[in-house]
């Protein structure tokens, strides 16, 4: 046999997966791509059966350790339950054969939780509620003046410092940079989480840029406005839909987190597949009173979404979700969609997909891992795209976490 077929099938440990004829540098695509949509799906537990596998390159093998990586390190497993007797010599002389053959302890099985306030269907998905051991409130604070972005009227004494810190979330309009006459013609959307920063510079090249603490560094930029919050996530959410081809708009998403807290004011920091990306992202600064709101100039000046994007890609959000803004919050942001009493204002970084571990994740971790592999695609600022017939309407995502926070009250600075 000079191909390879594969089948599939669900079995008491997890998902096995039969190869029968040669897995060579020709054919080790095909099982990648196998592999990478059953971990898409939520498979986190894969065993082979080689027995009928008549050849193993050192490109098949090269696989074989990769995938056993990916797995190990999303708290799933990986092993070789049947081999060949050419693939098992192979196996041997390589030195493989221990590391990929040896049983996967069984992991324990979480009882269902008895509580069913945490636990919510809603939208054909499962959302499920659990609380962190938050030590300290999180505590918001507004600065800048928002409105001057609609006539680019924003100068010097508009700019402020903010160093990225652990615990530290924000975003707004800003560049990396230390000062206003550095950045005046880079300024554009920004977020900046646990340490990590990125922002998109408006200066036309729609190429994000990132800083990230290490060591005694502090990463910094210089903002126009924007939200900044500091403390910790007192709960975490977790949704997701056995229908393959479901999506979660945004405004779903905030009902469901609303119906399962009751909070009316939080903060969200959601990880989560992309399904699609609707949204905005400034391509020219606003400074110096530049017309870039004008007609045809907006043309040019702000990048939209012309198309749902980024779909099977990872996001990671933030934003400030209220249902009873008052004045001051209601300049920073805006009505979630067309009718709705929520007022928002999200921005998100994109980065290609990676799967993430359903058990243990930990928010630190998983946001240093994706800042530092240095794959960031793109910032946008989501919007929802109401217009009537040609409109986009509003992101939606496959499946994700959620990092959850109330907040009480906003301070805020001019």
């Amino acid at each position: 046999m000079t191909n390879l077929e594969t089948t599939t099938s669900l079995c008491d440990e997890g998902m096995l997966i039969c190869c029968k004829g040669r897995l060579d540098a020709n054919h080790t695509g095909q099982l990648q791509d196998l592999m990478d949509q059953l971990l898409r799906e939520g498979h986190y537990t894969m065993i082979m059966d080689f027995s009928g596998l008549e050849y193993l390159s050192s490109a098949g093998i090269r696989l074989l350790v990769s995938q056993y990586k990916t797995l190990k390190q999303v708290n799933g497993s990986f092993q070789l339950r049947a081999v060949s007797e050419p693939v098992e010599q192979i196996l041997k002389l390589v030195g493989m054969s221990e590391l990929l053959t040896a049983k996967a302890p069984r992991s324990k099985k979480t009882a269902p939780d008895s509580n069913p306030e945490n636990s919510l269907q809603k939208f054909d998905y499962k959302f499920n509620l659990s609380a962190l051991d938050s030590k300290t409130a999180m505590q918001a604070c507004l600065f800048g003046q928002p409105e001057l972005l609609q006539d680019s009227a924003f100068k010097s004494e508009h700019a402020i410092q903010i160093e990225a810190k652990e615990r530290q979330f924000a975003l707004g309009l800003g560049a990396i940079g230390d000062s206003y006459e550095n950045c005046k013609n880079r300024f554009g959307e920004f977020i900046m989480m646990d340490g990590n920063l990125a922002y998109l510079p408006g200066d036309g090249s729609k190429k994000p840029d990132y800083m990230i603490n290490s060591g005694d560094f502090r990463a910094s930029l210089t903002a126009l406005y924007g939200l900044r919050f500091e403390g910790d996530f007192s709960a975490l959410l977790r949704f997701e839909s056995e229908n393959k081809n479901a999506g979660l708009g945004l405004s779903q998403l905030i009902e469901s987190i609303e119906e399962l807290t009751g909070h009316k004011e939080f903060l969200v920091l959601s990880i989560a597949e992309i399904n699609a990306l609707v949204g905005l992202a400034l391509n020219q600064s606003p400074v110096d009173h530049k017309n870039i709101f004008g007609f045809p100039e907006v043309r040019e000046s702000l990048n939209f979404t012309t198309e749902p994007a980024y779909n099977r890609m990872l996001s990671v959000n933030l934003g400030i979700c209220s249902r009873r803004p008052d004045s001051e919050l209601q300049r920073f942001t805006r009505p979630l969609c067309p009718g709705s009493d929520w007022h928002s204002h999200f921005h998100t970084a994109v980065f290609p997909y990676i799967p993430l571990k359903k058990t243990d994740i930990d928010l630190h971790e998983t946001l240093h891992s994706l800042f530092d592999s240095g794959a960031l695609q793109s910032i946008l600022h989501l919007a929802c795209d109401s217009r009537e017939i040609t409109g986009l309407g509003e992101s939606q995502f496959i499946h994700g976490f959620c990092w959850l926070a109330p907040v009480e009250s906003f301070q805020f600075n001019s």
